[in-house]
């Protein structure tokens, strides 16, 4: 019985803190886990966003260059009326 008790005493501490320090490095893994998926998320919002008004930009443009391109398809109309 004596013997148990040395184990214990012995042994006990060092085996009581691995088992804490192993909870302890769990916790944080999913603590890093759950923080990583909601940056991941909040980065996919924003790039979402980010896409959406590059491809409005890209439509205005679009149709900025389609009325010049009639204005000037008018003009040089005009122009070849007027010889």
């Amino acid at each position: 019985m004596e013997e148990i008790v040395t184990l214990i005493q012995n042994f006990g501490f060092p085996i009581a803190c691995t088992i804490a320090l192993f909870i302890m490095l769990k916790n944080e893994q999913k603590e890093h886990r759950e923080e990583t998926q909601k940056h991941n998320e909040a980065m996919n919002d924003l790039k979402l966003s980010f896409t959406n008004a590059l491809n409005e930009q890209k439509s205005d443009m679009v149709s900025a260059i389609n009325n010049n391109t009639l204005v000037i398809q008018k003009l040089l109309d005009r122009l070849d009326d007027e010889k």
